[in-house]
Parts: structure tokens; sequence; C-alpha cells
């Protein structure tokens, strides 16, 4: 219900909370992955990386320029960015 009611009142551009917490669950798999392959030498894959996060982006429809507004965003609102990774969490643990 937060996130219903909360996305009427957000500012043009900014993700509303399912929207971060799909795109906050793919980036942080595929983070996840890189450190494995890399064995947490992340600097022989960044340009992947930045390709791998381009796929995620077309892929939920939304651009990079939201997703830093909206980290941004949610940065000044602390109990929703919360709400936002415990979603994450419990995506990713059903997952599991």
């Amino acid at each position: 219900m937060l996130v219903a009611c909360h996305s009427d009142k957000l500012p043009n551009g900014i993700l509303d909370q399912q929207q971060m917490t799909s795109f906050l669950r793919e980036a942080y798999l595929l983070e996840g992955y890189c450190a494995i392959e890399t064995r947490y030498n992340f600097d022989s894959l960044t340009p992947n990386m930045i390709y791998a996060y381009d796929d995620i982006l077309a892929a939920q429809g939304i651009t990079r320029e939201q997703v830093e507004a909206s980290l941004a965003y949610y940065a000044r609102h602390p109990e929703e960015y919360k709400a936002i990774h415990e979603a994450v969490a419990a995506e990713l643990e059903a997952q599991e």
C-alpha cells in the first residue's frame, strides 16, 4: 500500500519503489556474478559491467539518468530506501 500511495507523489522521472526494487535486485545479482567471476577484481570487468547495466536498463525500460535521480531522491528519504532494500533482500531470498 505504501508503494501505491507514494508513487502518486514522486517527482517526475523518479522510479517508484517497485521499479527501484526490480532494478536493484538485477544490479546486485550482476555485481555478485561479476565478483565471483573476477574473484573481486572488478577492474578487469568494468566495461562489461557497464554494458550489462545497460541491458538491465533496456529490459526494464528505464534510463541511467532515472536511476541516478532516483538514488539521490531515495537517499534523501531513508525510510523509503530502507523499504526498497528490504524488498530486494526478500526477493533475493525467495529466488535463492
